[in-house]
């Protein structure tokens, strides 16, 4: 409760500031198991809210400040309640005037922000699963640090070196003396085409057991009239442990409002072990119903390779609305 109250505060402190108010909210509908026989208990169906976002940006030059509350209602977000309110980003954007006459747009960024890493940085939930990477539990999305980014002349693509805590911004206090390394490149040879290349190297847990973290991705975007495809090869090195894995993403627009999509990952775990991979396999529809309001509707099926493992689906229908 004491989180609710010190949002709305400060939501109240920005509404009289330079730093308008925007967002959107997932309203989520799931029914888990749905090819399961019909004398499983386990079948589920609920509502929930999976993400709410109250963002603001000031208007300031050349240093601009952003943030992001991100909101959740779902069965068991925290040990205490449904409830979950965080903090996702907390930034502050100081564009480079000099730098920015050979490479444009680039800025150095403090705070709780966006990690740029393979397809996970441009990854906006055409399906509502996450990337592979988060999937997997093998990155966070944001993370306090400090960031360098920018464009490459003529549109050719863009760039970021990025120094983090490496904890994710859940748990960004750091608890060791390391600091998570993360680099990425973006090449655009041709308009509606993208290369990605990332790297992420961090030294992780407590001081008698650090492991070190690796982690590599390739990815390519591909824009053509009423298509985008998406795809991804994300490899990790934890220690001795090595996984690797693949994801693929379909979307064609139907017209101008609705689209079909589809998306398949591979995921193994440890190539050295047998029986760890998993897939996942998602068909959907999207309908944009107004400028301010999406549907989703996602089947979704995770399959192990491990025979013992039942296999899981679940639909779900989202709502996504902006303002």
């Amino acid at each position: 409760m004491k989180q609710v109250i010190l949002m709305f505060l400060l939501v109240a402190m920005l509404s009289f500031a330079d730093a308008p108010i925007y967002g959107y909210f997932w309203f989520r509908y799931t029914y888990d198991n749905p090819m399961a026989p019909a004398d499983v208990v386990n079948n589920k169906n609920f509502f929930s809210i999976e993400r709410g976002y109250i963002r603001w940006k000031t208007s300031t030059a050349p240093v601009s400040v952003s943030g992001t509350i991100d909101i959740t209602l779902k069965a068991k977000a925290t040990n205490a309640s449904d409830w979950n309110v965080r903090l996702k980003y907390a930034q502050a954007d100081w564009l480079l005037p000099y730098v920015t006459m050979y490479l444009p747009e680039t800025k150095l960024t403090l705070g709780v922000q966006k990690v740029n890493f393979g397809i996970m940085e441009l990854w906006e939930y055409p399906v509502i699963e996450k990337s592979i990477e988060e999937v997997a539990n093998k990155m966070s999305s944001a993370d306090l640090g400090l960031g360098l980014t920018g464009l490459l002349p003529a549109g050719y693509g863009d760039f970021s070196l990025q120094v983090f805590n490496g904890l994710g911004y859940t748990k960004a206090t750091e608890d060791n003396f390391e600091k998570a390394l993360c680099g990425n490149l973006a090449l655009i040879p041709v308009p509606g085409i993208m290369l990605r290349g990332s790297y992420w190297k961090n030294t992780a847990g407590p001081d008698s057991m650090l492991v070190e973290e690796n982690r590599y991705a390739g990815g390519l975007k591909l824009n053509y009239r009423l298509v985008t495809i998406m795809g991804e090869y994300f490899g990790t090195k934890d220690g001795d442990v090595t996984g690797a894995g693949y994801m693929g993403f379909i979307e064609v627009a139907l017209n101008r409002g609705l689209s079909v999509l589809g998306r398949y990952d591979i995921w193994d775990v440890d190539q050295d072990t047998d029986n760890d991979a998993y897939r996942i396999m998602i068909g959907g529809v999207n309908y944009r119903i107004s400028d301010v309001l999406v549907a989703q509707l996602n089947y979704q099926r995770k399959k192990y390779e491990d025979t013992a493992e039942e296999d899981e689906d679940k639909v779900m229908l989202q709502l996504k609305f902006s303002y």
